[in-house]
């Protein structure tokens, strides 16, 4: 399931700017050096990133399209041989997010097809180099967002970090351990709304479920008529409302009327006073409703 936070390359590049806290410069600009000592950018544009590390160090990662991302480094003498530390075919997108933390340097570098037409990265690149001499590199590639825009430093670990309005991932890389597996956390939905709930005319059912810090997901399932049942991802929009969010999954026969209802015009809206449930279209002045619901004894 997509989730899209931006759309546009050139807006997460932006953001993504601002989040490394004026580490970094933006494209074409100017070095830029940092209050902790951890190094500064020599060089940004749209295909590399020159950086140097608090010790002289010097990095650079580049784009090679349609072939992957190198790095190249040297510290006083000549550059060492340029070398490729992820391999795709895939397009980049622009720029290059470096940072670093004593000789730990970590760097974000996204692909699409369309990336520099405006679409949304389909890879993201998280890549950490941990050693004095720069001789050794990780990467791991991730999909299913519009990239990282944050990294951490801890003990001999990196942690790139993405965020959106109902969850959030993470993917450590740890020294002597490499890169981790990527884990997303799902905000919860109240616990009011889990469970089953039947609508008032007797059509069809919803079933509200989460597990741990899994996407809360809705079944909706036709009580007669032409069978129907839809998995559809949900998400909390204020105290008493939930929409549905990405795309619907159909296990059982076709769509029907509110089987799934539209996306990104209705909620599901608690009313806390009498124990129901309203489908509601928002997107009509005053609020229309759609169906009313009670909880299934």
């Amino acid at each position: 399931m997509r989730r899209t936070k931006r759309t546009r390359a050139a807006t997460r590049l932006a953001v993504a700017t601002v989040l490394v806290g004026g580490l970094l410069a933006g494209c074409g600009g100017t070095a830029s050096s940092s209050d902790d000592g951890s190094g500064r950018v020599l060089r940004k544009n749209d295909d590399s990133t020159l950086f140097e590390r608090a010790d002289g160090m010097r990095v650079e990662l580049r784009y090679r399209p349609g072939r992957g991302l190198t790095e190249r480094h040297r510290r006083d003498g000549d550059w060492s041989a340029e070398r490729f530390v992820h391999r795709t075919r895939t397009k980049p997108c622009r720029g290059i997010t470096v940072r670093a933390q004593g000789e730990l340097i970590a760097a974000i570098a996204d692909f699409a097809p369309y990336c520099r037409d405006g679409d949304p990265p389909t890879e993201n690149l998280a890549v950490v180099s941990g050693g004095h001499d720069l001789t050794e590199w990780a990467a791991k590639g991730t999909q299913g967002s519009d990239g990282w825009e944050k990294v951490e430093f801890g003990e001999r670990r990196v942690e790139f970090e993405e965020s959106w309005a109902s969850g959030s991932s993470t993917l450590t890389w740890a020294s002597g351990k490499g890169f981790g597996s990527k884990r997303t956390r799902y905000e919860p939905i109240r616990a009011a709304f889990i469970g089953t709930w039947k609508a008032e005319d007797g059509s069809h059912q919803l079933v509200f479920a989460q597990a741990g810090e899994e996407q809360p997901l809705l079944t909706i399932s036709t009580l007669r008529g032409a069978p129907c049942t839809v998995e559809v991802p949900v998400r909390q929009v204020g105290s008493t409302s939930v929409e549905t969010r990405g795309e619907p999954r159909v296990t059982h026969g076709g769509t029907r009327r509110f089987c799934p209802p539209k996306p990104f015009e209705t909620a599901y809206e608690l009313d806390g006073d009498n124990g129901s449930l309203t489908l509601v279209d928002f997107t009509s002045s005053p609020r229309k409703h759609l169906m009313s619901y009670k909880r299934a004894r």
